[in-house]
Formats: structure tokens, C-alpha cells, sequence
């Protein structure tokens, strides 16, 4: 005979979720399944995924029709309920803000390049400022060459020139040695 204090205690235990939420769950960790199959091998290596995860990753290469893909992913989701999802999580953010780090230093050296063409000394003062190992001789140099290109190529409709991608190298290169 179950007494009233059994049921009580196994719904306490035990938290009630809807099969939409099991689906949207199970969706989410097809989704992440599909941004680890999206990684580089070197990136998947460093998650620490099961050797049977592993293999159903490397499977999919093989797996060409659409049908088979789709529930070859499902499976896939369904292996991720055994992992670390914070980590894996962790993991994809941190390579994201990477991507988002670097193409915001990629424009900041754009916008610099620009400005050292188009403005006068005191830009060239700044780029010293911000990289004060850089070699001024040099910088001042591409500078004059891409400000003596683009004043030619301005009656041409020329757009960006060899000076200016050399000036860009040179700050991109003198930005990654500090």
C-alpha cells in the first residue's frame, strides 16, 4: 500500500517537464553537436568528447543524403547528454569572443591605416603612442608612399592600393610583436 507520504516525496524529487521542453533541450544540444562538427579537429580535440561522440562526429563526413544526415545529427544530440555542457559551452563562447576580439582589431587597424593616410603628423605621433616599439623611419615611409599612391590613384578611381596593404602589414605586424 503506497501512503500519501511516498507520492509526495517522488514529486519533490522529481521535476515535472513538458515535452516541449524536452524537445527544445534536445534541439539545443543538436544545435551544439553541430558547432563541435563545425570546429577544426584541433579546437574538437581540446573539448575532451567521448571516444563514442568522437565517432559519430567523424561518421558524418561520411554520410552524404540528407535524410541519413538529419537523424545521424539527432543521434549526435542525443550522445551530447552525456557531456559537460557548461564546458562545451564555455569552450564555443570563448572561441567566438575570440573571432569578435579579433575582427574589431582587424577594423581599429583599419581605421588607423586611414587615418595615418588621410591625416597629418600628429596620427603619426599616435600610432607611435600605441605601438612604441615600431619603427618610426619606416612607418613615416609607407605613410609617405600610400599618401603619394593614393593622390595618382585618385585621378585613376583606383581603391586600395599596394602602399596602403603594405602600411597594413607593417602596423599588423608591428601591433602583433608588443
Amino acid at each position: 500500500m503506497i501512503e500519501e507520504n511516498d507520492i509526495n516525496e517522488s514529486d519533490d524529487s522529481e521535476e515535472w517537464v513538458s515535452k516541449t521542453q524536452r524537445k527544445r533541450e534536445m534541439q539545443y544540444r543538436q544545435d551544439l553537436g553541430e558547432r563541435i562538427l563545425a570546429l577544426k579537429q584541433n579546437h574538437r580535440d581540446q573539448l575532451n568528447l567521448s571516444e563514442e561522440l568522437i565517432r559519430a562526429l567523424e561518421e558524418t563526413k561520411r554520410i552524404k543524403k540528407n535524410e541519413a544526415l538529419r537523424r545521424h545529427k539527432q543521434y549526435i544530440g542525443k550522445l551530447m547528454r552525456d557531456i559537460d555542457l557548461e564546458h562545451v559551452e564555455a569552450f564555443l563562447e570563448k572561441l567566438d569572443n575570440s573571432h569578435e576580439i579579433n575582427t574589431r582589431a582587424f577594423h581599429d587597424l583599419e581605421d588607423l591605416r586611414e587615418r595615418l593616410i588621410e591625416g597629418d603628423n600628429s596620427v603619426v605621433g599616435e600610432a607611435i603612442g600605441k605601438y612604441p616599439n615600431i619603427d618610426k623611419q619606416k612607418l613615416r615611409q609607407l605613410v609617405r608612399n600610400a599618401k603619394k599612391e593614393r593622390q595618382t590613384n585618385i585621378s585613376q578611381n583606383a581603391s586600395e592600393t599596394k602602399q596602403s596593404r603594405a602600411l597594413f602589414r607593417f602596423l599588423r605586424d608591428s601591433g602583433t610583436s608588443n
